[in-house]
C-alpha cells in the first residue's frame, strides 16, 4: 500500500530529476556497463536522487520502475514518429497527426495514447539517455508530409522580341539556391499549415518567395548583373536563416520563464503552505497556464488565494 501512494506521487518534477540523475552518471563505467546499470549505479543514482528532493524518500525499486516505465513511453513515441504520415513539433516535443491516423498508431504502439493532446517534454533527455546522442536543427517545427516539387516559373528576358523564347531554367550556382530557397519555402508553408498551433498562416512564406523572384530576374541579367544577384540571394538565404534560428530561442527562452522548477522554487519562499498543500500544487503547476499565472499575477495576495483555493479543490476531489 506504502509502495502505491508513493509511486502515485511522481509527478513531472520528479520525473524530470530522476532523469537528470541518470544523465549524470551514464557515462561512468562503474554505474553503467554495456549491459545496463550496475548494482552501484542504482545505490549512487537513488541517493542522489534523494537528496536533491528529500521529500521524495523514493526506493531503489521504485525509481528502477519509473525508468523503465519512461523508457517505454519514449520508445513508443520514437517508433510512433517513424510512422507514414506522423508529424512532429519539436518545440512542444508532441507528435502531430490526424484523428484517423492516431487510431491505427495507439493500435501498433498503445502507450503513446497518454501523448496524444500532450507534450512529451522528457523526449530528448531520454533519447540522449538510451540512444546516446540528441537531434539538433535549426528549424524546431518539422512535418513529414511531402510537398510537390517546386516548379520554375519561365520568364520572358527584358529585351526579347514578343514571342520571342522564354528564359531556360536556372543553373549552375543559381539553380542551388533558388531550389534550396523555394524547397525550403514550400516546406515551411506545409508546416505551417498542417500544424493546429499556426493554421494557414506561415509569417515567412513571403520572404523566399521574394527571394524566388529575385532569383529568377537575376537569371535575366548578363555578366556582373548576375553575379551581383546571386551575391544577394545568398545574402538573403542566410539572414532569413538566422533570424529563424533567433526567434527559435526567444521562444524557448520564454517557454522555459515559466517552468515547473521556478514555479516551485518561488512557491518554497512563501509561508503558510504545509508540505501536504505543495504536493498539491505540484499536480497545480503541471498547467502551462497555471504556471504562467502563478508566475506573472502582480498581485502578490491576489495570488496566494488563488493558488490555496486551487489546491482546496484538489485536496477535496482527492478525499
Amino acid at each position: 500500500m506504502a509502495k502505491n501512494v508513493s509511486r502515485a506521487a511522481w509527478n513531472t518534477v520528479y520525473e524530470k530529476g530522476l532523469v537528470d540523475v541518470l544523465l549524470e552518471h551514464k557515462d561512468n563505467p562503474k554505474f553503467k556497463s554495456q549491459n545496463g546499470w550496475t548494482a552501484e549505479g542504482w545505490n549512487n543514482i537513488t541517493n542522489k536522487f534523494n537528496e536533491r528532493y528529500p521529500l521524495a524518500h523514493y526506493s531503489k525499486q521504485q525509481m528502477q520502475d519509473k525508468d523503465k516505465e519512461l523508457k517505454s513511453h519514449y520508445k513508443a513515441v520514437r517508433d510512433s514518429r517513424k510512422e507514414s504520415g506522423v508529424g512532429w513539433n519539436d518545440s512542444l516535443c508532441m507528435i502531430v497527426a490526424e484523428p484517423e491516423l492516431w487510431e491505427k498508431l495507439i493500435l501498433a504502439h498503445p502507450k503513446v495514447a497518454k501523448y496524444q493532446k500532450k507534450p512529451f517534454p522528457l523526449y530528448y533527455s531520454l533519447e540522449a539517455l538510451h540512444e546516446g546522442s540528441v537531434a539538433t536543427g535549426d528549424l524546431n517545427f518539422t512535418y513529414t508530409q511531402q510537398m510537390p516539387p517546386p516548379s520554375f516559373i519561365p520568364v520572358r528576358p527584358l529585351n526579347a522580341p514578343p514571342g520571342g523564347p522564354l528564359a531556360a531554367p536556372p543553373s549552375g550556382p543559381l539553380a542551388t539556391a533558388f531550389g534550396s530557397a523555394t524547397a525550403h519555402s514550400n516546406r515551411s508553408t506545409s508546416e505551417q499549415s498542417h500544424s493546429p498551433l499556426h493554421p494557414n498562416t506561415n509569417p515567412f512564406s513571403m520572404d523566399f518567395q521574394e527571394i524566388s523572384n529575385e532569383a529568377q530576374s537575376g537569371h535575366v541579367e548578363g555578366g556582373n548583373g548576375r553575379k551581383r544577384k546571386q551575391s544577394q540571394i545568398g545574402a538573403a538565404i542566410e539572414s532569413f536563416v538566422d533570424f529563424k534560428r533567433s526567434a527559435t530561442s526567444k521562444t524557448l527562452e520564454g517557454i522555459e520563464e515559466v517552468s515547473m522548477e521556478k514555479c516551485l522554487d518561488k512557491l518554497d519562499r512563501i509561508d503558510g503552505f504545509t508540505d501536504e498543500d505543495r504536493s498539491y500544487a505540484m499536480e497545480v503547476f503541471e498547467s502551462a497556464i497555471n504556471r504562467e499565472v502563478f508566475m506573472k499575477s502582480k498581485n502578490h495576495n491576489a495570488r496566494l488565494l488563488w493558488l490555496k483555493r486551487k489546491i482546496s479543490v484538489l485536496s477535496g476531489s482527492n478525499t
